[in-house]
Order: structure tokens, then sequence, then C-alpha cells
């Protein structure tokens, strides 16, 4: 059985005596490169204590920077609880001030202890 577009190219070079068009993919942006993605190191965020108050029950708390409408890389995550999640969401800046946080250099060593919990695993 031919698909739907088999035919259509089948029909125009029978009656037009010319083949259709191929279409065209959708041509990746070098502006903004997709965001890595891994539903593995997600979970694994979300099973640490949060960064802040060391309670269970964390969501992964993206934090770097990105395009609108983008979640930034999931190699930006932290584990934060929900109430802390929106505290942060609300203003970054402020937030880390109060906590004496810093973002890079917690996911620089979650990404170390990640990145060494998958090589052991293998």
């Amino acid at each position: 059985m031919r698909s739907d577009r088999q035919l259509r190219r089948w029909l125009m070079r029978e009656i037009h005596g010319r083949d259709l068009p191929r279409a065209r993919g959708k041509a990746p942006s070098l502006l903004h490169p997709q965001p890595w993605r891994c539903y593995r190191y997600r979970q694994w965020i979300k099973s640490l204590p949060s960064a802040v108050s060391d309670a269970y029950g964390c969501d992964p708390c993206h934090t770097g920077p990105h395009p609108f409408g983008i979640r930034a890389s999931d190699a930006t995550c932290i584990p934060l609880t929900r109430t802390e999640h929106d505290e942060f969401d609300a203003n970054p800046e402020a937030f880390c001030a109060k906590y004496g946080l810093d973002v890079k250099a917690l996911t620089r060593r979650l990404q170390h202890a990640w990145f060494r919990k998958i090589a052991e695993g293998l």
C-alpha cells in the first residue's frame, strides 16, 4: 500500500510529467541549538536533598541562561523544594544572595558527581 506522499508524487509524474518537489526538513537553528536533556539526570537531581534547606522532595530547578520559551539545559539543574524553586524563579540574584548560593560551582559539583556515578555503573 502506498503512502499519501508516494501517491501524490506518482500522480504528479503521470499527469504533469514532472516530479513533486521534495519536502524540506526544518533547518537546525545555529542561534539557538537544542539544550542537553536527560530524564535520568533530572530524576537523580530530584532524589537529592535541597541545596538550601537539605529537605527531600525536590524539583530540578533549571538555573542557566536560555532563549525565550525554552528551558535551560538539564546540566544547569539544582535540587530545590517547590517553594524554594518558586522563590528562585521570581528573582534568581536575590535568592542566591539570600542563601549564599554559588549556582555555577554547585552545578559543576553535581555534574562531576553524576558522571562519576555513571562511570562506576559501567
